[in-house]
């Protein structure tokens, strides 16, 4: 019988099958391999959360956003003050220089009004922005930790069944060795009994025996114990 090999646990892997990467462990213990979209998930939230961060700290109101507001703001509440005010009290000749003044400061105080409630709706937006920042860059994170914890569970059972498979192995080598074991003291006890006369054939029977056992444990050790055993048992008979 050719020498049994230990049977060991496969490296085992797990996989989103999606946007994700996947993660192995083995012997070595456990690696995560990110994918595309991950890599460029992180380059890209590592190089705006600074950004972000910086705007709540130092906010400057310059963004796109925000000047695009501002903008809209602005134009639309000169249209409402000309339409709504200054061109009815023109047509009725009503535009005398303290009414201009009181209106237009009326109006200046409540663009200031609209502009400081613009700025914190932009901290606002900026405060929710980096917030959806710090999510999608923990996001990998995640997915690496929880793939890592499936493949490692994954080779913990893929190591239990090997260690099963080779105790299962080791008895039926223990068995194998009792039973040898026996046939061994059966054919010491019938050698001694032996009459002369049966001597050759006993011998002829030992020899096929001993090859075939010498094939059976495979090697040049196997056939000298093939034919030790071989001549054992050709004496029994």
């Amino acid at each position: 019988m050719s020498t049994n090999k230990k049977v060991k646990a496969n490296p085992q892997t797990f996989s989103s099958g999606g946007l994700y990467g996947s993660s192995t462990t083995n012997k070595n213990g456990t690696t995560y391999d990110p994918s595309e979209f991950e890599r460029k998930l992180l380059g890209m939230t590592k190089q705006a959360i600074p950004q972000y961060l910086n705007q709540m700290i130092n906010p400057s109101y310059d963004s796109e956003i925000f000047k695009a507001q501002t903008q809209q703001r602005n134009r639309l509440a000169n249209q409402s003050f000309e339409n709504n005010l200054m061109n009815p009290l023109s047509s009725r000749g009503l535009t005398r220089g303290s009414s201009i003044n009181q209106m237009s400061n009326q109006f200046a105080n409540k663009l200031a009004d609209l502009e400081t409630d613009a700025m914190a709706n932009e901290d606002t937006r900026t405060a929710n922005v980096l917030n959806n920042l710090f999510n999608y860059y923990q996001v990998p994170y995640t997915m690496m930790t929880g793939m890592g914890s499936l493949s490692n569970n994954a080779y913990q059972q893929a190591v239990q069944n090997a260690m099963l498979q080779n105790q299962v192995g080791f008895n039926r080598m223990f068995d194998y060795a009792k039973l040898l074991g026996g046939y061994g003291t059966s054919a010491a006890k019938n050698a001694n009994n032996a009459e002369a006369n049966n001597i050759g054939w006993q011998q002829n029977l030992g020899s096929m025996a001993g090859a075939g056992l010498g094939a059976y444990f495979g090697g040049p050790v196997g056939m000298q114990f093939g034919n030790a055993l071989g001549g054992m048992f050709g004496k029994m008979f």
